[in-house]
């Protein structure tokens, strides 16, 4: 049975407001986290290049797990009020 990927979407909102850089640090941060995990697909490339959002892939049974990282990134980062998150399946 094939695993089903799940698309997640970070979306920062009056990104206006927040500096590329923070929206940057925080992806790198993200990134850091998940380098050696098998189960979520996370371009540096693209976060280095990032200006309103971020996007990875994520396995579904690491969904939640992710999405936990995620809140708690942007707690450290003073951004969980400028942040829009959507899950997308593949």
């Amino acid at each position: 049975m094939k695993e089903v990927q799940n698309r997640v979407r970070i979306r920062f909102v009056g990104y206006e407001k927040l500096t590329i850089h923070r929206i940057q640090n925080f992806g790198e941060d993200l990134w850091r986290s998940y380098r050696a995990n098998n189960r979520v697909q996370i371009d540096l490339g693209e976060i280095d290049r990032a200006t309103d959002e971020i996007v990875f892939m994520v396995r579904d049974t690491f969904l939640k797990k992710s999405l936990t990282e995620v809140h708690r990134l942007l707690k450290v980062h003073l951004m969980e009020n400028e942040a829009v998150i959507d899950i997308e399946k593949s």
